[in-house]
């Protein structure tokens, strides 16, 4: 091979691995549909693992709505509400989504302040639905447990975790992830992934769509947030 051919094409095959390693990162949103406990202001397990007539609807518009995206990894966190929200996109795509222990609904806490360093403090074995099961595998390869936080700050340590793990498997590949988590938890993940104060950021709406995209220098930015999904358009 002519010498300077080769130094060509060393050339162009670094400018190629540097084009690909400067590629972003596009990160989807989505809260869980809307439950009974969202609808009535009543907690409890009844009301937060049973969606109310809005949710159902709000289920069949995401599946719809899901439709027109193209997604390399789909994560959910492990609750009931946001299983039954993704299932029917996976089960009518052919998908599966990653559990995510990490994104589970945390921080809900008034006193942010003086709880003091947030720790990983792990909680029961996760346990899939049997009817929904197939569509669901969890990341490790095997079961996972579920955190139990004991204060706003464990909570923020479990999401920074979700948020250094985007960053380490997906950061600058150029490709596009959806997350299905929560009103906290997602306001916590923005947070970490935007380096910027939950309360300067849009609260998560049930079942809409806020889309994050990374530069080449590596930063986050909001494109859109809340987007409905009734024809698959950002809005």
């Amino acid at each position: 091979m002519d010498p300077m051919f080769r130094k060509l094409l060393v050339l162009m095959l670094w400018l190629v691995s540097l084009a690909a390693n400067a590629a972003g990162l596009d990160v989807y949103l989505v809260r869980h549909a809307e439950t009974q406990a969202n609808a009535s202001g009543i907690h409890n397990t009844v009301t937060s693992g049973s969606f109310s007539e809005e949710g159902e609807a709000q289920i069949r518009m995401l599946t719809n709505g899901l439709a027109h995206y193209r997604f390399d990894a789909i994560l959910v966190s492990p609750t009931e509400r946001t299983l039954y929200t993704i299932a029917p996109y996976l089960l009518q795509t052919g998908r599966s989504a990653e559990i995510w222990p990490e994104i589970a609904e945390c921080c809900w806490q008034k006193d942010r302040m003086s709880s003091g360093p947030g720790a990983l403090v792990w909680g029961d074995d996760i346990r899939l639905p049997v009817a929904i099961a197939p569509q669901f595998v969890f990341r490790t390869g095997i079961p996972q447990r579920s955190f139990a936080n004991r204060s706003y700050a464990d909570g923020v340590a479990q999401v920074r975790q979700a948020a250094d793990l985007i960053r380490q498997r997906y950061g600058h590949s150029g490709k596009s992830i959806l997350l299905v988590l929560h009103y906290h938890s997602g306001a916590v993940l923005m947070a970490e992934l935007l380096d910027q104060d939950r309360e300067q950021l849009p609260h998560l709406k049930n079942a809409r769509l806020t889309h994050l995209r990374q530069d080449d220098a590596g930063q986050f930015h909001i494109l859109t947030a809340n987007s409905r999904l009734e024809s698959g358009e950002e809005e």
